[in-house]
């Protein structure tokens, strides 16, 4: 039997999937000590027993960013990195969730890069001007207009998953934040895909706001996103 083939697993089966399926991805092995795909210089894992790590991926000969799903609150110890725990989510429902008209949605385009890459920022540090352009360019990245104003924007990342997502502080406690990424959801959805994403832990904001959109959290353990 498959590791990923388990119940408990079934969030970070889908996340390693889409990748293989719709961003080139391949997987490395797949049985029942390991998950691995990887595309590029990004390689995501899931082990049976992450204290394997390191002669797992030296085994394979893997080097680059690598996303660790199915991990303990130790494991940045155990394993011997430097990250901060986050939670993966999909969205299994049959249909989208329906948008609330709470602001109009139109796809930016990329002379607002300038503003996404100076906004936006995770605990992994800024995206530059030229990448966020890159990702418009390749997945779409969508800004909220309410009032005449540029209410937020969101967009995907490099992986496909969901994120990059903001809402400027005077649109702020407004639901503008939920309509971005129900309009996320079901974009990601018209391409046949499952809508994943990954909080951080400690984000009580966002993670309130998967639940009540009905996302589905990874029952496996926690993810850590970091290179080796």
């Amino acid at each position: 039997m498959r590791l990923i083939d388990k119940d408990e697993h079934k969030v970070t089966c889908a996340a390693l999937d889409d990748l293989v399926n719709f961003e080139g991805g391949e997987y490395v092995v797949n049985d029942g000590r390991a998950a691995i795909v990887k595309v590029g210089e990004l390689n995501k894992c899931l082990l049976a027993d992450e204290r394997e790590f390191d002669e797992v991926v030296s085994h394979f000969g893997l080097t680059g960013e690598f996303c660790l799903f199915g991990a303990s609150a130790n494991a940045p110890q155990t394993v011997g990195f430097d990250a901060e725990p986050c939670v993966t989510y999909a969205y299994f429902g049959a249909l989208p969730p329906a948008l609330g008209g709470i602001a109009a949605i139109k796809r930016l385009g990329v002379s607002t890069s300038g503003i996404v890459a100076e906004t936006y920022e995770n605990k992994n540090g800024h995206y530059t001007a030229e990448h966020v352009e890159d990702i418009m360019r390749r997945k779409g990245m969508f800004g909220a207009f309410k009032d005449s104003g540029f209410a937020g924007f969101v967009g995907r990342h490099d992986d496909g998953t969901m994120g990059l997502l903001h809402v400027f502080e005077p649109f702020r406690r407004r639901g503008i934040g939920i309509e971005l990424e129900k309009f996320s959801i079901g974009y990601v959805m018209t391409f046949g895909r499952v809508p994943l994403c990954d909080v951080y832990a400690d984000n009580a904001v966002s993670i309130e706001m998967q639940n009540r959109l009905g996302l589905t959290p990874a029952a496996d353990g926690l993810t850590y996103w970091f290179k080796r």
